[in-house]
């Protein structure tokens, strides 16, 4: 054999021995090794991703079918089981299982006895039962994300409530939309209905912002809900919606808006160290919340002095779009009885005769838990001879040139003045100016009596009433924010 191979690898005929491969042929064959070699590993490596995809997806399959198990033996548990079935994220339910991490989330809604379906309930039907979605995701071999998910039906030990009583279905949302967990709940009955409070008290919302009443007798209820710093976007602590009416065989949804307020600060009429009226409402403008009038101070007193350098605070719901303040009684309504919109600078639409019309407020920012401040433009205004009385200022049926009008009619009243003249701060509109001896009083009216005691210190003029001209104004002062900058 030795010999043999001697024979072909070393011939005894020297011409012999030049023969072989030629270069190109020896390139040729190296070429389709490689070819072939890269599909053989190109075959490999596909067949290894496959194998660990594979290996993920049951593995991910078996983690699905165990999250919905252990609900499923949580739902049978006790009666109440099934209210401990929630959702869950996959941030604080992983797994790490040969090298690889997978995360379980879990997507729990009611079915209802109408077939309609929600986080807590959303129909009168009763609750029958839940649908529980696991999804199981995982790193893949491509550098991707693979996943399963895994459907179940998931039903109490027994019935949630008995026939001849109702459930309550609490939802609780915050500004954001997001569930609002760990807000406690409680139901009131209501004299004459024929309720009584339930023997067992509700438990705080869960991770889904949901709580539930079971058992509860048919009649009126008061439902509160209610967490330390809480706040409604009626402004409300703590916020309540009655009366639920419960009947038997059904549930009573009860969907709330609530989160932690947001302290707002307000500043009115900065720099001009001027007195407020201490019965002057704010009026807080939101896209989500409309209008809502607020008041940072006591507004019955005659005494309270609040002036520019005040920092009146209030807790508000933190709306995400914010708030546009409005200092006075502004309103928009199509209600011509109720509107009210000179306190509005950018209802002042007409040009004044330098060009200018009423500048949009800015608006502010608010957040859940969080400090927020801002300004409230006014019209500011001096008075002369009146120390020892008080100031009343009563919008005019008669706007001034401009002024948009305050249908509703406001009055604004202001504590004793301590000084020869006093610098007020008014809504921006058109005023009638009176002081007297008493809080409130109108007895004289101080344009009419000496209109140059009178003078706008923000844009503004004094109306005097004349027989020269046809359009009266009535000796009225017109606060302009037309042309103001702050």
């Amino acid at each position: 054999m030795i010999r043999r191979l001697q024979r072909v690898l070393r011939p005894v005929d020297p011409s012999a021995r030049e023969s072989g491969l030629s270069v190109i042929e020896v390139m040729v064959a190296m070429m389709v090794f490689a070819v072939m070699s890269v599909g053989i590993a190109y075959g490999i490596a596909n067949t290894l991703q496959l194998t660990q995809t594979s290996r993920g997806r049951e593995t991910a399959v078996a983690l699905a079918s165990q999250d919905i198990d252990s609900m499923r033996q949580t739902a049978a548990a006790t009666t109440a089981g099934i209210f401990k079935v929630v959702s869950a994220s996959g941030a604080t339910n992983t797994k790490t299982l040969g090298g690889v991490t997978y995360q379980v989330d879990r997507s729990v809604r009611w079915v209802q006895s109408d077939g309609a379906s929600g986080a807590c309930g959303t129909s009168n039907g009763k609750l029958a039962y839940k649908s529980v979605v696991a999804t199981v995701s995982w790193p893949n071999a491509r550098g991707g994300t693979s996943s399963t998910s895994m459907t179940s039906a998931i039903a109490p030990s027994d019935a949630v409530t008995d026939p001849g009583y109702g459930t309550v279905i609490v939802s609780v949302a915050n500004a954001s939309g997001a569930p609002f967990p760990g807000v406690a709940v409680s139901l009131t009955p209501i004299a004459g209905s024929g309720a009584i409070a339930p023997s067992t008290a509700p438990l705080p919302t869960d991770s889904q912002g949901c709580s539930y009443a079971v058992n509860v007798v048919p009649g009126d209820y008061t439902v509160t809900a209610t967490v330390a710093g809480g706040i409604d976007t009626d402004q409300k602590q703590p916020s309540q919606q009655t009366p639920i009416t419960v009947a038997a065989g059904a549930s009573a949804p009860v969907p709330f808006v609530y989160d932690r307020a947001s302290q707002l600060t307000l500043r009115y009429a900065q720099t001009y160290g001027a007195t407020l009226p201490t019965n002057m409402p704010t009026v807080l403008s939101s896209t989500g919340g409309g209008l809502d009038t607020v008041t940072p101070w006591d507004t019955t007193s005659s005494t309270l002095a609040i002036t520019s350098t005040s920092t009146p605070s209030l807790p508000v719901f933190p709306f995400t779009s914010g708030y546009t303040a409005f200092a006075g009684p502004y309103s928009n309504s199509p209600n011509s009885r109720v509107n009210c919109l000179s306190p509005s600078a950018a209802a002042w639409t007409a040009p004044n005769a330098d060009g200018a019309v009423g500048a949009t407020p800015d608006v502010i920012t608010t957040s859940a838990g969080a400090p927020a401040s801002g300004s409230v433009r006014m019209g500011v205004a001096t008075i002369k001879g009146v120390k020892g009385r008080y100031v009343t200022a009563v919008s005019s049926s008669t706007p001034g040139p401009g002024d948009p009008g305050c249908t509703a009619g406001m009055t604004m009243k202001f504590p004793v003045s301590t000084a020869d003249t006093a610098t007020i701060a008014l809504p921006f509109g058109t005023w009638t100016i009176s002081s007297g001896t008493t809080f409130g009083s109108t007895s004289r009216n101080e344009i009419a009596t000496n209109a140059s005691n009178v003078a706008p210190v923000t844009p503004g003029s004094v109306n005097r009433k004349t027989a020269l001209i046809v359009i009266s104004y009535d000796n009225t002062l017109t606060l302009d924010p037309r042309g103001q900058t702050s």
